[in-house]
């Protein structure tokens, strides 16, 4: 369970430093809910696999078991 934590909350993180990286950059934001939506469930995707793999498991497997 603290494996997916800190995947969850790894990622809000990196979610919302992106989004708003963005809209200073100057990229128009104008309802693009669905984008955001996307970057956020392939960044989930991208550290549940880092994890994975990190740990020496199949990327796609179960996420390591606490400690």
């Amino acid at each position: 369970m603290k494996a997916l934590r800190g995947l969850i909350v790894f990622t809000a993180v990196e979610l919302v430093t992106l989004v708003a990286w963005l809209i200073l950059a100057g990229v128009p934001f104008k309802g693009g809910y669905v984008a955001v939506i996307v970057l956020a469930v392939g960044l989930f995707l991208e550290h549940y696999v880092s994890v994975n793999v990190g740990a020496g498991r199949k990327p796609f497997g179960p996420l390591p078991e606490d400690k």
